[in-house]
């Protein structure tokens, strides 16, 4: 979009000579022609200039990465509920599918222009493991549960404050070896591994990331305000044979600045 705003000046600045009174007094003065090419120029630099200012991109892809934002954690929720075995892993634990629970976030990364690229992380847990038994005293906190179930990643658990390991299976206590650990090849079990990758790509690869765009609103918040900085100055629609190209251009950046924060 900045190479078509480039092109767009650059045809515009054909019009400067025409809505500039000449100064050889034989050519015949067209008030009709220098108005129309004042308001054709104004305009150019308007449309030209508003994919460049700063303050529209961030305002354009902070609106954009907000709805996406918060449809694709009401979409991951959804799953969680429906499936919780597969997504369990990225929420407090017993809580798959709690908004204020998830251990997940999405991040816009800046591009140019308009553009921006999204990706995800993972945050640590807070909580304590659930206890296996009541008589277990002892709790531990899993910070990287979500990226370790995810991957689907062995985890060895060894004793660090006991001689041995002691846990409950089916109700019956068992007793390792003194400095024997235990390796959990899927502590978050086989249904988990990759399922918030897949459910990521699905959002991002469908029409569920479309739909949120859409959502957005940002055609009617950017509609409104583009057409108010298009609106051409009074001063244009009088009655004139010669028109300032510098005067019109620091219009434009005036309209732009008014309803956008600034051109630059």
């Amino acid at each position: 979009m900045e190479t078509s705003g480039v092109a767009l000046l650059q045809a515009a600045s054909g019009l400067e000579r025409l809505m500039v009174g000449s100064p050889d007094p034989g050519i015949l003065k067209d008030s009709n022609v220098a108005q129309i090419s004042a308001f054709l120029y104004y305009q150019a630099n308007v449309a030209a200039k508003l994919t460049a200012n700063r303050s529209f991109q961030n305002l354009f892809k902070t609106t954009i990465f907000n709805q996406i934002n918060k449809d694709f954690g009401l979409f991951i929720d959804s799953q969680a509920r429906t499936n919780p075995k597969s997504l369990h892993h990225v929420y407090e634990w017993n809580k798959a599918g709690q908004e204020n629970s998830r251990l997940f976030k999405l991040n816009k990364l800046e591009g140019a222009g308009l553009s921006f690229k999204v990706n995800y992380e993972f945050k640590q847990s807070k909580s304590s493991v659930p206890a296996s038994n009541r008589k277990q005293k002892s709790r531990y906190i899993f910070a990287n549960k979500a990226a370790v179930m995810e991957k689907g990643m062995p985890l060895i658990i060894a004793p660090k404050s006991s001689e041995r390991l002691v846990f409950e299976i089916d109700g019956e206590t068992i007793f390792m070896p003194k400095g024997k650990s235990v390796t959990v090849k899927s502590p978050g079990g086989t249904a988990s591994t990759n399922r918030f990758d897949l459910a990521y790509s699905r959002y991002f690869s469908g029409p569920l990331i479309t739909n949120s765009i859409k959502t957005s609103g940002f055609q009617n918040l950017f509609g409104t305000k583009f057409e108010k900085a298009m609106r051409v100055p009074s001063s244009i629609s009088k009655v004139r044979y010669s028109f300032s190209p510098g005067t019109i251009r620091l219009q434009a950046d005036s309209a732009l600045a008014e309803q956008f924060g600034g051109v630059a």
